[in-house]
């Protein structure tokens, strides 16, 4: 029997989908009373969609949360309320804009359910890769200022900690299915995460600097900095409560991913990012020991990521190669 011509309401399931750049300007407009867009186009798929819009007069970014990703308003309401904050204290992020009913946050019902869109103040300045000492000290100035400034930070609304059962025992929930056919690595690599949380487990935790943290400072994009090298703090997607050694670890990994092969370089900046975040807040014995603990737990985090994102990204950059590209940072990493 032929079927071809029968019509049906019920859709296919998606994991993700991309939202139609032609309907979102035309809600933004119609929503921030915005009458005046001159451009509007799809910027960058990541953890989360970004559209940039051009008026006449000002610019701004528009991000689109995953479904999957945050699901529930407070998460993305905990983000909001933190970037009020900060503005609030004098550091300077890209600012969440209110519509004209005063509502920061859109909810947009697409196929996969129910997706966050908020509307950001666009970020002068340009990206530029922090390789020098003297922008090293600036950004860890700036860091230690983050998390100076948020010690008295509260919300009421929920938002899941970067703590170990997120770091560790969730990203293996998206690593195993992964290395089922490598079951010898996967056990090694198992081993290897359970060493590491024992060894943070030994200062204890809890003398540990906790607050705060905007979590994902690598340093290369997520601030921008103007020719005066003034700058600008965006991106606070991965933000929550969590230890300030694993937050500044990021930057650390992100230097030993790209300077494997010039330690010199690769410890100079990152004592020059120390200077700069100790020049404005102390750092305890203890959480410097722990940063290479972090490093690692990150750089599991991050394969925990991708893996997990293969459905969406695809999965032709995470295979074999990627998995043991991995493994080897791992069993060179001194901890």
């Amino acid at each position: 029997m032929n079927n071809r011509g029968k019509q049906t309401q019920t859709y296919f399931p998606v994991s993700y989908s991309t939202l139609s750049d032609t309907a979102l300007r035309k809600f933004i407009g119609m929503t921030y009373g915005l009458n005046d867009i001159t451009e509007f186009r799809y910027l960058l798929r990541g953890m989360n969609d970004t559209y940039l819009m051009k008026t006449t007069k000002v610019n701004y970014v528009f991000r689109v949360y995953r479904a999957d990703r945050r699901s529930e308003y407070s998460e993305v309401a905990f983000e909001i309320e933190l970037l009020t904050y900060l503005d609030g204290k004098g550091i300077p992020v890209s600012l969440p804009i209110a519509d004209q009913s005063g509502n920061f946050i859109q909810t947009l019902n697409a196929l996969e359910g129910n997706r966050f869109g908020v509307l950001f103040s666009f970020v002068e300045g340009t990206e530029r890769s922090i390789d020098d000492e003297e922008i090293s000290h600036l950004f860890g100035k700036s860091v230690a200022d983050i998390h100076t400034k948020t010690d008295g930070f509260q919300s009421e609304f929920t938002r899941q900690p970067l703590d170990l059962a997120y770091l560790i025992h969730q990203s293996f929930v998206s690593i195993e299915p992964y290395m089922n056919h490598r079951s010898v690595d996967f056990e090694w690599l198992r081993t290897f995460a359970k060493q590491l949380e024992e060894r943070l487990l030994e200062f204890p935790l809890e003398e540990l600097d906790w607050g705060i943290c905007h979590g994902d400072l690598h340093g290369n994009t997520n601030v921008s900095f103007k020719e005066d090298m003034s700058y600008t703090h965006y991106d606070f997607d991965l933000c929550g409560f969590g230890w300030r050694a694993y937050d500044i670890a990021e930057f650390r990994l992100a230097r030993e991913v790209r300077l494997r092969h010039d330690p010199d370089k690769l410890e100079r900046l990152w004592n020059a990012f120390i200077e700069g975040y100790q020049s404005v807040r102390s750092l305890s014995e203890k959480d410097l020991q722990a940063v290479p603990m972090f490093v690692g737990i990150r750089q599991l985090w991050l394969m925990g990521l991708c893996l997990g994102d293969s459905h969406i990204h695809g999965s032709i950059d995470f295979d074999d190669d990627f998995i043991s590209e991995k493994l080897d940072f791992f069993k060179n990493l001194q901890v």
